[in-house]
């Protein structure tokens, strides 16, 4: 997965290292006789969404812009490794990941967006073949709608979120009492250190 808080660009550049490792196991320990071919490793990743009912609820994503820089430093090493025509690398249609994104954390207004881009032909969407980005931008503009208002912007942690009427299945103020204490109670949606781990019992 790209585009987590706490990523580095070491990070980034570990999926390849890791994919050239698991090739350099292969012809380390398979003997040149007993091979067919080259091993060939793929290695995919898809795009941080946060969602609701986990500390990352208050959390920013990534610009489509800094989705596709991340997945083009994992492609550029994976380039640079010596077992590079064994490996591949595939990642997640950024333009899809936005819209989940919105949807993830979206509000009755985006209800409206739906139905609109439904209107405009927007109709098996979970098949990229028929999915049309255009449609979905058009949607959120008629409806004037703001992505970046549920995608890109940092949450308070006294903001109130429009699925806070569902039953958590934890604590009231369980997820708000966690990131407080790996951010040193200061209220602060800084959340990098906090995230990880920290699901509702």
């Amino acid at each position: 997965m790209l585009g987590l808080p706490t990523e580095t660009v070491e990070d980034m550049q570990g999926i390849a290292e890791l994919s050239e490792k698991v090739a350099e196991v292969y012809y380390d320990t398979v003997p040149k006789e007993q091979r067919h071919g080259k091993v060939q490793v793929t290695a995919s990743t898809s795009f941080f969404v946060p969602k609701p009912f986990t500390p990352f609820q208050w959390a920013p994503m990534c610009t489509k812009e800094q989705f596709l820089e991340r997945a083009s430093i994992v492609n550029h090493r994976m380039k640079e490794m010596l077992n590079k025509k064994s490996l591949r690398y595939n990642w997640h249609e950024a333009d899809v990941t936005v819209l989940e994104g919105v949807l993830a954390r979206g509000d009755r207004r985006v209800a409206a967006v739906i139905e609109e881009a439904y209107r405009q032909g927007a109709i098996y969407d979970s098949w990229s073949e028929y999915f049309n980005n255009d449609i979905w931008m058009k949607a959120f503009e008629t409806c004037g709608v703001d992505i970046d208002f549920y995608t890109t912007r940092e949450r308070s942690l006294d903001e109130v979120f429009p699925w806070e009427f569902y039953r958590r299945g934890c604590d009231e103020g369980f997820l708000e009492t966690r990131v407080g204490e790996r951010t040193g109670g200061n209220g602060n949606a800084e959340l990098p250190d906090a995230l990880f781990g920290m699901w509702c019992p």
